[in-house]
Order: structure tokens, then sequence, then C-alpha cells
């Protein structure tokens, strides 16, 4: 069959049938529907592949496109943290072969080729300079808009206001003085800062769409990837089929290494006596 736009045996996809039935059925069932057997009240549930319109949210490509073989076997192999997808210690000539079968699954897969990678255009910029980057990535975080230069009144950098979705990790208080500082006017606080927003996805079980909660730096595990560049890919391509768009394109890559930065702090701190310290002030009336 040509999948993807390359050709693959009938060798390969018989073996990736029967390394599917083995390691992957229980969970995304025999048709590749999300409703094996074990799947009955996982939260995320299992992927549907056999959707005819089919979306992977962990893809390292620009949201909503087809992953790379790449990609899906790095899944298989490292698993989502936090989700019931574990690591599998499985050959990469199994994952390999799985990839292949999945693809048979949904017709996308015959008329679609993947999208291109998302890297970054240069090497992190703050390597050495992390207590900056981490400044410069809490206020891309929690404001929205676009930064003036204040001595030559050209843009400066688009702030993508995470915590739109995900939650505020500043007071409302402090939130206002930053905004005034780098926008010169205050800010829109929308109600339970501390607390992500529930969210429509695109991805359906059945007829029902399913919604998500956005990460919680200091709670939630990060599914795809804790490294500043796997963060970086992360917020640079999307999440498909969810409010996370891709921000390459849009953020600078220099701003986008802060912000990965910053969202690694974040998650450094978790199951901290200093998590538990932030989460008491921001739930301070």
């Amino acid at each position: 069959m040509k999948l993807g736009g390359v050709e693959v045996s009938a060798e390969t996809l018989n073996e990736g049938y029967t390394a599917y039935m083995h390691s992957c059925y229980a969970c995304h069932g025999e048709k590749g529907d999300g409703r094996g057997p074990s799947s009955y009240g996982m939260r995320p549930p299992p992927r549907d592949f056999s959707s005819p319109e089919v979306i992977f949210k962990f893809a390292g490509v620009p949201a909503g496109e087809l992953p790379t073989d790449a990609a899906l076997m790095e899944i298989i192999r490292r698993g989502l943290a936090g989700t019931p997808m574990l690591p599998w210690d499985i050959s990469e000539r199994e994952r390999h072969a799985i990839v292949q079968y999945v693809k048979t699954l949904s017709p996308r897969w015959t008329r679609e080729v993947p999208g291109e990678p998302v890297k970054p255009d240069e090497p992190d910029p703050w390597t050495g300079r992390i207590p900056e980057a981490v400044a410069v990535g809490e206020k891309i975080y929690h404001l929205a808009g676009v930064e003036m230069d204040k001595a030559t009144q050209q843009p400066k950098a688009i702030l993508a206001g995470c915590n739109a979705c995900h939650p505020s990790y500043l007071t409302g208080a402090e939130l206002e003085a930053l905004s005034q500082k780098v926008l010169g006017q205050p800010v829109a606080l929308r109600e339970q800062l501390a607390r992500p927003l529930w969210k429509e996805s695109e991805y359906k079980v059945g007829e029902t769409k399913v919604g998500f909660l956005p990460t919680d730096f200091l709670f939630h595990s990060i599914k795809n990837g804790s490294s500043p560049t796997e963060l970086f890919v992360s917020i640079a391509a999307g999440i498909g089929g969810t409010a996370m768009p891709t921000w390459k394109g849009q953020v600078k890559d220099a701003d986008i290494w802060a912000l990965a930065h910053y969202v690694r702090h974040l998650a450094s701190l978790r199951d901290t006596a200093q998590a538990t310290a932030l989460r008491a002030k921001l739930a301070a009336p």
C-alpha cells in the first residue's frame, strides 16, 4: 500500500498487524477505533486511529497535519506521561511496523503526506542565561498582545497569553502590574485565574466530542517531553485538534525558547514546598 506517500510492503504491514494486536489492541481496539476492552473509563481516551479525519495531538508538525514516522515511533517508545499510554519496550523494527499498520486504519493516510517537522531556526539563545529566559517567558505566558519597543515605538514581541487557557502563576495584582509595565494598560482577568480552563477539542469517542483541561504545570505531568528542545517543539507546533495553536511563525523563536524555559521552571516546582506556597498565594482572596 501507498501510505503517507510511501510504499509499504505487505510483509511489513502483516508484521505490524501482529505487533499491534499484541501490544496496542487492548486500548486502541481491533479496528483502531479507540474502543479496546481496556479503554472504558480511560482519560484521556485512547486515540481513534480509524477516523477518516484522524488527528494526532503530538505530531511535531504544524497542528492538524499528519505526523512523521519518527514522531509516532518516539511516542510508542516513550509513552505519554500522565496518561494510560505507557512506554513500550519493543524493538525499533516492531515500532516501525506498528506505525505502518496504524496508517492502514484511516483513509487520510492514502491521500495526504506527513507535515514538515517543526524545528527551531537557531540554537537555544538562552544558554547560560536561564533566569533571564524564565523572566521573559513569564511575561510572554501571562500577557496577550504586542509589546512595543519604547525607544523606537516598533513591535518588539508578540505575547502569547498562555494563561487564557492554562493557569496563571501570578496573582491578579501581579498581572495588573505586569500589564501596566509592559503594555501600558490594564489586563482583563478571567475567573479562577489559578485554574486551567476546560476546553473542547476536535477529538471524538463515537459521535461525542471529548474536552480536556490544559496542563497545570504545577500539578500535571508534561505529556510529550519536558526538555527545553521538546517543549520548544510542542509550543511551536501546537497540539493537534485542541485550542493550542501553532506558535511557530507568530512568536519569535527566541521567545518560544524563553517560554520553554519558563514552563520547564514551573514543572521543576511540582511536588515541592515552593509549589505549595505558590498555590496558597494564588488561592488567597
